[in-house]
């Protein structure tokens, strides 16, 4: 069910580049901002979408905005940040391409 997003919140994930850290920042009630540097880019996701599972945990979504000189393309994120550990789920053509956990 679509739920508005949290308070600003920073988090430090592991994946093949290494550590990197996300910035959340909510522009609004509904939509909000990731900044990353991963891989030596630097990027800002756009959250567009914010659900609230049967279970409570609030998922965050959106587009890897600037991620093609990295990755090749663009992947939707899916920010598991309520998960233990949180993780961070890539998903392309409605598979999931990776999964970083938090640090």
């Amino acid at each position: 069910m679509r739920t508005t997003v949290p308070a600003a919140f920073s988090l430090v994930f592991a994946g093949s580049e290494g550590r990197y850290t996300i910035q959340f920042q909510p522009i609004d009630e509904w939509d909000g901002i990731i900044d990353v540097s991963l891989g030596g880019v630097t990027m800002r996701w756009h959250v567009v979408d914010a659900n609230r599972e049967d279970g409570g945990a609030v998922v965050l979504g959106g587009m890897t905005d600037g991620s093609e000189p990295l990755w090749g393309e663009e992947f939707w994120f899916e920010l598991r940040f309520s998960d233990a550990p949180p993780l961070i789920r890539y998903w392309g053509n409605q598979v999931v391409w990776r999964e970083d956990c938090a640090a």
